[in-house]
């Protein structure tokens, strides 16, 4: 048995109505835990160790890779067994109440209470969504981008796994009101616009946007509010600005994170795509 104390090392980000983690140990020896309870939901995701949580009143096994759920003031504790034979890391997300009854709410369009889950998911697509969300906060993505990844994430779940799973609506048209949006982003490409917002804007709720613009404009919001700012930043090149200029004036969050949009959209970096559009426009006619 390994009786040196494993090393953690802990990142955090905080946005609005929740609070991400991740746990990195070594192997070793690790502080147990005493049972707790958490005015938020905690959200764990064992990423390559299975894990055991002491929970309603018994001990439940978590297989690697798998996604767990404490709802909001129950009392837990991780497990007794507090000694990592190789190294752990664990994803977590404590989320406001509020927010998960909001999403619920906005799902079957009547007010709904708070949603209640099994403690373990093992859906891949909602665990991706899961891992998207930590990725696009970690890397400092849009406000619009955050807000719709961690909706799609709540709303996957209450509507898959929530007991007494609620019944999403057809879907109603709402033309005008996609188009009200789609003018808005244009016009306002570089601004840090909330999810929110644009739901104002078009007088519908966020989850009804989502759905409606996808269907409108084949693409999600902030999807095309990134196309929009890679269109504007291309410009802005062929007139010969520097990059960390371009990058400011669209909306990104600094040079790197421009740079990995531009080429994700445009196949090249935006070094590349000023040099050959210098080299064009330097050529004689």
């Amino acid at each position: 048995m390994n009786t040196t104390a494993a090393k953690v090392i802990v990142s955090a980000w905080e946005s609005e109505g929740f609070l991400l983690e991740r746990y990195a140990y070594s192997s070793g020896w690790v502080e147990p835990i005493p049972k707790h309870v958490h005015a938020a939901y905690q959200f764990a995701l064992c990423c390559d160790q299975p894990g055991e949580y002491h929970y309603r009143g018994t001990w439940h096994q978590l297989p690697q890779g798998s996604l767990s759920i404490i709802h909001s003031g129950e009392v837990h504790a991780p497990s007794e067994r507090t000694n990592l034979v190789s190294p752990a890391s664990f994803w977590m997300m404590q989320a406001d109440p509020a927010m998960l009854q909001a999403a619920a709410s906005e799902i079957t369009e009547k007010p709904m209470g708070l949603p209640y889950f099994d403690l373990v998911v093992l859906d891949i697509k909602v665990i991706q969504i899961y891992q998207r969300l930590h990725y696009t906060v970690a890397q400092a993505a849009s406000q619009l981008e955050q807000n719709s990844i961690l909706l799609l994430l709540l709303t996957q779940l209450i509507s898959r796994y929530a007991q007494g799973r609620p019944i999403i609506r057809p879907l109603k048209v709402a033309r005008p009101a996609v188009l009200r949006v789609r003018d808005f982003l244009q016009a306002h490409y570089a601004d840090d616009v909330a999810l929110e917002q644009l739901a104002d804007l078009a007088q519908l709720s966020r989850f009804h946007l989502c759905r409606v613009f996808r269907k409108e404009m084949g693409v999600s919001p902030h999807v095309y509010q990134r196309q929009v700012r890679i269109d504007r930043a291309k410009a802005l090149l062929t007139r010969g600005r520097p990059i960390a200029q371009v990058a400011s004036e669209t909306g990104f969050y600094d040079q790197t994170h421009f740079s990995w949009h531009f080429k994700q959209l445009v196949g090249v970096t935006p070094g590349n795509y000023l040099r050959r559009s210098n080299n064009v426009l330097d050529k004689p006619g």
